[in-house]
């Protein structure tokens, strides 16, 4: 079943990129969300078909230690955003479908509460700077 793309969602200009880490280890994706709609929209799942797995995170501090915290959906705020970030959310890909290696682009899509989707190509780098 074709779901309708949403024209509401953008990927920030150059916040998109996978981190690559060698022999098959799970790889940690960033990118910045904007709603340009009036209405929040929560993001209730992504797919790839580069990866069999992908979970959201948030890196959660105290006085001691930082923790991941799993985040089985969540909202990109009316006319706002939200950062998957180094050190606050990241995107946990693991299990890839194919060899991965810099330089090739990961395929996501994130489906929407409002019933749409919004498809990505992110660029798989060994690190930010690198565009």
């Amino acid at each position: 079943m074709k779901m309708p793309v949403s024209v509401d969602v953008v990927a920030a200009e150059k916040s998109v990129w996978l981190r690559w880490l060698p022999n098959e280890l799970p790889a940690a994706g960033y990118i910045t969300l904007k709603n340009s709609s009036d209405t929040p929209l929560e993001v209730t799942k992504i797919h790839s078909p580069d990866y069999k797995k992908i979970t959201a995170y948030q890196t959660v501090m105290d006085s001691e230690s930082s923790k991941m915290v799993k985040h089985d959906t969540f909202t990109i705020p009316a006319k706002g955003e939200i950062a998957f970030v180094p050190g606050k959310y990241h995107l946990m890909c693991e299990k890839p479908t194919r060899r991965i290696t810099p330089g090739d682009n990961g395929r996501f899509i994130f489906f929407l509460s409002d019933g749409k989707v919004f498809k990505v190509r992110i660029p798989v780098r060994t690190s930010p700077e690198l565009y």
